[in-house]
């Protein structure tokens, strides 16, 4: 887990991660498959293996990866990848070297950031894209291991959606009791990275110390920068909810 320190302008980063991923990754994909969440990726995020050519795209630090295997036989296939930075660039020619043009009616659900000047040079920090690329894979493995825990999960898929900007997933703590699990990027709630959990309905079993957001409950990127073994109080993190949930 790359706990590098945040760039001071953090959320500014995080908005810029956030807008590439709605409206440059999520619509280079939604162009193949209709479909726009994306997956967690090392050193960022990425759309999954798509269409004919299963185009991926990926988010690496300051870049974009554009892979491209062509043909049905695995033995003869064409495999290419193609890399553009980020910054400098915009996103307009982002697009271009992927093969479409930004819509300015896409849409993420409702709050998907609005479209900028499409002409204008991206400013990214290369870091920032590496540290939350590693917040959603231990948000993701994190929730893997809650999960197994579980005799029956009725657990969705995890995903990334580019809207709210977090890698989440909801269970059955109990067959009638759902709750929501994630990594997000930080938000008008929290500026910074945090790991949350949060009940369906309005039951808040056990310590009230646990909830501690009006949503549920959190932990925060901070609190497991301090930890010696960040994995292992994740995991205790998502347990201790499930835990109260499925004992009422």
């Amino acid at each position: 887990m790359n706990f590098g320190q945040l760039p001071d302008d953090w959320p500014v980063q995080r908005e810029t991660l956030r807008y590439l991923s709605a409206h440059l990754l999520a619509q280079a994909r939604r162009r193949h498959d209709g479909l726009f969440d994306l997956t967690p990726s090392p050193g960022g995020f990425a759309t999954p293996p798509v269409g004919p050519d299963r185009e991926r795209v990926r988010l690496v630090g300051g870049s974009i990866h554009i892979e491209r295997v062509s043909g049905a036989d695995q033995g003869h296939s064409e495999a290419t990848t193609t890399v553009e930075s980020i910054a400098g660039n915009s996103l307009d020619q982002l697009a271009a070297a992927i093969g479409f043009e930004p819509n300015n009616e896409f849409s993420v659900g409702g709050d998907t950031p609005p479209l900028r000047d499409t002409t204008a040079p991206i400013a990214l920090d290369s870091s920032a894209a590496e540290i939350l690329g590693d917040w959603f894979l231990l948000g993701q493995r994190t929730i893997d291991e809650a999960v197994a825990s579980l005799p029956q999960p009725e657990a969705t898929v995890g995903r990334i959606w580019p809207e709210h900007f977090d890698y989440g997933i909801d269970i059955a703590a109990q067959p009638d009791v759902r709750c929501n699990l994630g990594a997000s990027a930080g938000d008008g709630f929290h500026a910074e990275p945090y790991l949350y959990l949060g009940p369906w309905d309005d039951l808040r079993p056990g310590s009230s110390e646990y909830w501690n957001a009006p949503f549920g409950a959190v932990l925060t990127f901070g609190e497991l920068d301090v930890v010696a073994d960040p994995v292992h109080v994740a995991i205790e993190f998502f347990m201790r909810g499930i835990s109260a949930l499925r004992a009422g």
